[in-house]
């Protein structure tokens, strides 16, 4: 078990934006800037995806940005998709994050823009898994697969260029909740979670050691109902087993963007 209370890797900077639609702008062009430049410095580009609405609503600019002339965009043969966490439901179940980010953008980058559907690398399903620790195992060996040479950290993981999280008015982020024991594993990229206070209960979930990885860790928190979150998660001395996102931290940057009512409370 780690110190839930650890050193973030980089401080926190904020933006704040003025709605929904600016933020989601941002971080759309943002994230394809970032794997474009992925790509032509390594040879390929790693980013963790997240649900919620905000996050599912960044891939569909980006899908609206794809689809504009002139958009400087990766080679996508190169790119590999991945996520923080996910329900353990069925495979064509809705509320699974890789069922909505299909529809907003993975989709219409297999059948139009040269992306592998291999490179799309989703969570383990309730068929595929029979419990949620049997999944996070299953995500892990994925993982490993792709893993740079010597790992980070300790961890054999992918280089992840970009981190997308979300937080819940809880404070949550991925399927990390306040009080769990989840929040203290260490030493392996996955942790299963059978009790989520979010239905559904089960669940698979990068630990805090995979996302402190990550060289960038980017939240996209919208809502009056996470203000009180994002203030707590942002105040120094914050105890992260009571406010998880208070540990978001990337090696290379991390970012909070937020609109207005997100950071409503913020000193």
């Amino acid at each position: 078990m780690t110190d839930p209370a650890k050193a973030p890797v980089t401080a926190p900077r904020t933006e704040i934006y003025a709605g929904k639609d600016e933020l989601v702008s941002v971080v759309a062009e943002r994230l394809l800037a970032v794997l474009v430049d992925a790509v032509a410095d390594h040879g390929s580009a790693h980013a963790v995806l997240t649900g919620g609405s905000a996050g599912i609503a960044v891939l569909e600019k980006v899908a609206e940005l794809v689809a504009e002339p002139g958009t400087e965009t990766p080679s996508w043969s190169a790119v590999h998709f991945w996520w923080g966490d996910e329900r353990l439901l069925p495979s064509d179940d809705p509320e699974r994050n890789a069922m909505q980010a299909h529809a907003a953008l993975l989709d219409a980058l297999i059948a139009e823009h040269g992306l592998p559907a291999q490179n799309v690398h989703r969570m383990p399903t309730s068929e595929d898994a029979a419990s949620p620790t049997v999944g996070a195992e299953m995500y892990a060996a994925s993982m490993e697969a792709f893993a740079e040479e010597g790992g980070r950290s300790g961890l054999a993981l992918p280089r992840f260029d970009v981190l997308l999280l979300g937080v819940g008015p809880d404070g949550h982020i991925a399927s990390l909740f306040p009080g769990k024991d989840s929040l203290g594993v260490s030493g392996v990229v996955t942790v299963g979670e059978d009790d989520s206070p979010k239905p559904p209960p089960q669940r698979v979930s990068l630990t805090f050691d995979s996302i402190h990885t990550a060289d960038r860790v980017w939240t996209v928190v919208v809502g009056q109902d996470k203000a009180a979150a994002a203030a707590k998660a942002l105040t120094d001395g914050t105890d992260p087993r009571e406010i998880p996102a208070a540990r978001v931290a990337g090696t290379m940057e991390t970012i909070w963007h937020l609109d207005q009512a997100a950071a409503a409370e913020l000193g």
